[in-house]
């Protein structure tokens, strides 16, 4: 659900380029705040309990990512979280214009890291799959495994473009990238909304529930629509075009302020401190 540029598009004289590019700015500091909480809580909850020799508690996130039997296993997931805490806290730095034009080289280098942090994320996550498959079963080891692969290609894509000079392309790429990047960060915000509105209904605790068969591909696959969405309106989309876009976006950091602040007091801020302090609950 999110699509960023920090946009230098249009030459701010009609009123559909101020607002795309406005909306655009909103959801990019909302969203940079709300990724920035959660890529805390993935550092410091999931790092702090590995370095304190309690990483079984890693399943008090999730059922099934700690198996002392599979260490496999137990690496490529805490890889997945340690790059996933990088992408949160990197990704909205190199989508603001100002930062890619006064500061070329941190740009670039922070722009290696952070491809080279989605490409392990992705094959971090496949390879727990292959490894330990999820509690959700076929189903989910599926979608999971696409968003993990989608994660490699545009990675993979961006940098190519970016090597290539094609500066068009390596933007669209850096957003269809980053659209995905924040999309474990959306998989619970998503979840915390629907229980918060909705209860438990079409949840199971083995996730294969109608409405976790949903979420499967849900997290990420409208990140992507409404990204080309925002891409082809930024380019060259009509005024109707670009007052939707804006309508989506401003819609989008409406849902992050909301879901940021529930889960910052009751989920994320209380696991940073458990991690830090090494205390349950």
């Amino acid at each position: 659900m999110l699509a960023l540029q920090v946009a230098g598009g249009g030459d701010g004289r009609e009123l559909t380029h101020d607002a795309l590019r406005w909306s655009a700015r909103l959801l990019v500091a909302s969203s940079w705040i709300s990724g920035a909480l959660f890529g805390a809580y993935i550092l410091l909850f999931f790092g702090g309990t590995a370095l304190s020799g309690e990483a079984a508690r890693w399943d008090e996130s999730l059922e099934g990512l700690h198996d002392p039997e599979r260490l496999w296993a137990t690496l490529a997931i805490g890889l997945h979280f340690l790059t996933g805490g990088i992408l949160l806290l990197l990704g909205p730095v190199q989508l603001i214009n100002s930062v890619r034009r006064s500061r070329p080289l941190l740009h670039r280098w922070l722009g290696r890291l952070y491809v080279l942090s989605a490409g392990l994320a992705g094959v971090g996550g496949i390879t727990f799959i292959l490894a330990n498959g999820t509690i959700g079963g076929t189903l989910m080891n599926g979608g999971f495994g696409l968003y993990g692969a989608l994660m490699v290609l545009t990675a993979e894509r961006t940098f190519t473009h970016a090597r290539a000079g094609r500066r068009e392309q390596h933007r669209a790429w850096a957003i269809r990238l980053f659209a995905l990047t924040v999309g474990s960060w959306l998989y619970r915000m998503e979840y915390g909304l629907w229980f918060l509105t909705m209860g438990r209904a079409g949840h199971t605790s083995t996730f294969d529930g109608p409405f976790d068969a949903v979420m499967m591909f849900f997290f990420y696959l409208p990140n992507l629509a409404v990204t080309e969405l925002f891409i082809r309106a930024r380019r060259q989309g009509t005024p109707v075009a670009r007052l939707s876009a804006a309508a989506v976006l401003l819609a989008t950091s409406a849902f992050v302020v909301v879901a940021t602040w529930a889960f910052t007091a009751d989920y994320w801020g209380p696991g940073m401190v458990s991690g830090l302090t090494g205390s349950a609950g």
